[in-house]
């Protein structure tokens, strides 16, 4: 979907403060699905300490019994202590646009907005790679669909803008689009890219922060440690489709403007790292291993973040307890379940040993 050019000078004039599908909220008016909202609490610079979630790749499917286990996350952020106040959403609502009939899709992503309207605060999406409808060449619509690409999600969830901001007491974020269209032999396809007229965008949102602290969001990683954590020396340190292909240049805006954290999906294995002076974190996959399990000793879980009136930010990776409902011709994923908890019965077996002596 094309963005339209923002110049510097009216980017300064602009607002970025677009909802993109936030619930309406009781007692709150002027303010319907896909408009711009107030934000979720108060006005911008109203301070004062808060927590938000990020829920990424819930990949919502009747499959697996995975809306039923998306309902189970939403109870678990419903159940914590001191309730969010908002949401932020890191892609891959849907099962998958890109091998799937348009119909089908159709309905995973509006079983998607159905459970997320339960959690009964703002929500806000961010752009995965699953999110988009037949930019694959195993796609099973017509390019020429008039809901070909991101269309079909972002106007069935009343989504104004692949990217956008938004202010909540005093803090500023950001939600990035990286799923950057290009052109493949068998027709439109993509990449993980940030790609520079958004990160000019970029740079001057979050100059328009001015010193408020600042948290960030995107789909596919910017930091990623797949070849260590596989203990791979082969593997690439940039996997195409895994890390941000431009994401020196993104790097580079975050540092200067001294943004908080980047909230990161995708790999669906939680990861921590911190970058001069820049945290990047990869939250717990809703969905585990696609509905089918742990996916590398993680199961299915959330981050849930603090964010201090004294501009500090903390935060802590929650799971939650879903058993998989595997379909009956899920072998190679009953191995794969077998294989892990062989694993960690073996790890048992170790320490008992070691911590004896033996």
């Amino acid at each position: 979907m094309a963005n339209t050019p923002i110049n510097r000078r009216a980017f300064l004039t602009t607002t970025t403060a677009v909802a993109a599908g936030a619930l309406v909220l009781p007692g709150v008016t002027g303010w319907t699905r896909g408009s711009s909202p107030p934000p979720p609490d108060g006005p911008a610079t109203q301070t004062g300490s808060f927590d938000f979630v990020h829920l990424t790749d819930m990949h919502v499917t009747t499959n697996r019994k995975g809306d039923e286990g998306y309902r189970t996350c939403v109870q678990s952020v419903l159940g914590l202590k001191n309730r969010p106040a908002f949401a932020l959403m890191g892609g891959d609502l849907a099962f998958d646009g890109l091998h799937t009939p348009k119909a089908q899709y159709a309905e995973q992503v509006r079983l998607y907005q159905e459970i997320s309207d339960g959690l009964g605060m703002p929500y806000y999406h961010c752009m995965g790679n699953h999110d988009v409808l037949g930019w694959h060449s195993g796609r099973k619509v017509g390019v020429n669909d008039p809901d070909f690409g991101k269309k079909c999600i972002m106007d069935a969830l009343q989504w104004e803008r692949p990217y956008y901001s938004f202010d909540h007491r005093g803090w500023h974020f950001t939600v990035l689009d990286c799923i950057y269209p290009t052109h493949e032999d068998h027709g439109p396809g993509y990449e993980a890219r940030i790609g520079d007229e958004q990160l000019e965008w970029l740079a001057y949102d979050l100059g328009s922060a001015g010193e408020r602290p600042k948290v960030v969001v995107t789909h596919i990683a910017a930091f990623c440690n797949t070849a260590q954590i596989k203990g791979d020396p082969e593997a690439p340190g940039m996997p195409p489709g895994v890390v941000l292909r431009d994401t020196a240049k993104l790097q580079a805006v975050l540092e200067r403007h001294g943004v908080k954290a980047v909230l990161q999906g995708h790999t669906h294995r939680p990861e921590e790292y911190r970058w001069h002076g820049v945290n990047y974190l990869t939250s717990p996959a809703v969905s585990g291993s696609w509905w089918a399990g742990d996916f590398y000793g993680a199961g299915p879980g959330y981050t849930v973040f603090h964010c201090g009136a004294d501009g500090e930010l903390t935060w802590d990776m929650r799971y939650y307890a879903w058993e998989a409902q595997l379909e009956p011709d899920d072998n190679r994923e009953r191995e794969r379940n077998a294989e892990a908890q062989a694993k960690r019965d073996e790890q048992a077996r170790l320490l008992t040993l070691e911590r004896a002596g033996r």
